[in-house]
């Protein structure tokens, strides 16, 4: 006790006792140093987070999948986050859920409005093949005894039919998962149908080459095949007759039920359809049908008014038959018809409208209408005058021209001859070229004229003796013209002596002009 109160001194480490002590460290590190490394490694790994989480990343996703394929109820603890996720994500980015529903949404809502479509077009069709008959009246007059709208009474008292077979098709293998009959079908083997549906549903898709070409009806003689596709699976009815297009409706919502209950079962049957008993029930909701109506009337009335409807409707398609034929003809004689251009022609309720270009010279088109047959009254018609160039109208513009200028020449002779002086044959040939235009302004016109040359004499001699001068002379320049190339089949001769004396001034100039051969053209 007496020591207690004093320090010692520091024990003093040897020499011998430091080697010691490198050598037990030494043979540690030999012994147990890698073990000890790894497991400062592993304690340093473990208590670093972010290396957990790597480490948990590489072999999460193999894990998930394994217990996936053994365990059906993982699939049910991941559901609640998967939903809670979703939910997050939209209300966050509404964008990212759109952009990834676009390329199904657009298919989606395509097959809905065309579903919607073929349902109204075949209940339209239905009702408007009942709507000319007497069976209508007394369907609306039992729809405003009952309340109900007469839709609803036609489809009642008009569709006969039966659903006998409903099959239900799983997608993928094209096996057949469920079958019912109604009473009294005649059954064949089912799984050879659901076969062929399956071979049918993927020639079509092969041979249009586009995934969404989905079968939805065959028909069969009295006998048609609805099918409604689902995700998982299909439902194919056999329908025989002709049911309402609600019908599709019931097929919908029973094979819907039919993939809420039944959906992981769906997907993942491997040949057992007795995992899906329980789907026997919906699909018995669709053996559907409708029983004829106990009392019919007599068809007899409806094929009257049908024969008498038909009668009126060929009657009325004969008329507008025969008066377009009418119409055409007209417009055909107008095309040929030189100097008339039709530049706008319409039909117009029970009337026609023409409009176009005409020539003074053409035929009156109101003729053509006529000959044609089309009553005046239903056509409308608006022409504009113009000149054609049609090589007849400018032949028949000429004429005129022609023959006055030719009828205003005069040769002239000396006193007692009908010798054509030089003087005279200038005018002969002025005569001859006029002669020879007029005569092709005839030709190409249609029309046919006489040239007459007219031999005058003076009051000097003898009646005689002035009446064969005047022959004398117009004989020569006759011969005169026929040297020239005129057609001497188109000139008469005539003499008029001193008897048709031609204007002139004095006494003098006036038997000085009558010294001569004037022209006439006749037609």
């Amino acid at each position: 006790m007496a020591d207690s109160g004093q320090i010692r001194p520091a024990k003093t480490v040897t020499g011998a006792e430091t080697s010691e002590n490198g050598d037990l460290a030494e043979l540690r590190d030999l012994l147990v140093g890698p073990e000890r490394a790894e497991l400062s490694e592993l304690r340093e790994r473990i208590g670093n987070r972010s290396r957990r989480a790597s480490d948990l990343s590489e072999v999460l996703p193999d894990a998930v999948l394994l217990r996936a394929r053994h365990d059906p109820y993982l699939r049910q603890a991941l559901q609640p986050i998967l939903e809670d996720a979703l939910a997050i994500s939209v209300r966050k980015d509404p964008s990212i859920i759109a952009e990834a529903l676009f390329p199904a949404i657009g298919n989606a809502i395509r097959r809905a409005v065309g579903a919607a479509l073929q349902e109204m077009m075949e209940s339209l069709n239905q009702i408007i093949e009942t709507s000319f008959s007497f069976r209508s009246v007394a369907w609306r007059i039992e729809a405003v005894r009952t309340g109900k709208s007469y839709g609803e009474i036609a489809l009642l008292r008009s569709l006969l039919y039966r659903v006998e077979q409903v099959f239900l098709i799983q997608n993928d293998t094209g096996l057949l998962l469920q079958h019912v009959v109604c009473d009294s079908a005649v059954v064949r083997d089912p799984d050879m149908v659901s076969g062929m549906l399956t071979a049918i549903q993927n020639f079509v898709q092969d041979s249009f080459g586009a995934a969404d070409n989905t079968l939805e009806t065959v028909r069969l003689g009295d006998f048609s095949v609805w099918i409604q596709h689902g995700s998982q699976a299909l439902l194919a009815a056999v329908v025989r007759g002709a049911p309402p297009p609600q019908i599709r409706g019931v097929f919908s919502s029973a094979l819907e039920t039919i993939h809420q209950d039944y959906g992981v079962r769906l997907a993942s049957t491997s040949g057992d359809p007795a995992s899906l008993d329980g789907a026997q029930p919906a699909l018995q909701t669709c053996l559907l049908g409708q029983a004829p109506p106990s009392h019919r009337m007599s068809p007899w009335p409806i094929y009257v008014v049908g024969a008498v409807i038909a009668i009126a409707v060929a009657i009325w398609a004969g008329i507008l038959i025969r008066d377009s034929q009418r119409w055409r003809g007209y417009l055909a004689a107008l095309a040929e018809e030189p100097g008339i251009v039709v530049t706008h022609q319409e039909r117009s309720g029970g009337g026609f409208s023409i409009s176009g270009l005409r020539d003074p010279l053409s035929r009156d088109p109101a003729q053509l209408l006529h000959s044609a047959g089309v009553p005046a009254e239903k056509v409308s018609s608006h022409w504009e005058p113009y000149l054609s160039l049609s090589r007849r109208f400018v032949a028949v513009r000429q004429i005129p021209e022609l023959r006055s200028r030719l009828e205003q020449q005069v040769i002239h002779f000396d006193t007692g001859k009908s010798a054509l002086l030089p003087p005279a044959m200038e005018s002969v040939r002025v005569v001859a070229d006029l002669a020879g235009g007029l005569m092709k302004a005839a030709v190409a016109a249609g029309e046919k004229i006489q040239i007459e040359i007219v031999g005058h004499t003076d009051e000097l001699g003898s009646a005689e003796r002035n009446s064969q001068l005047g022959m004398d002379r117009a004989t020569a320049v006759s011969a005169a013209l026929g040297a020239l190339g005129v057609d001497a089949t188109a000139i008469a001769v005539r003499s008029a002596g001193s008897t048709e004396p031609l204007p002139g001034g004095d006494a003098r100039s006036r038997q000085a002009e009558n010294r001569s051969v004037s022209f006439r053209v006749h037609p």
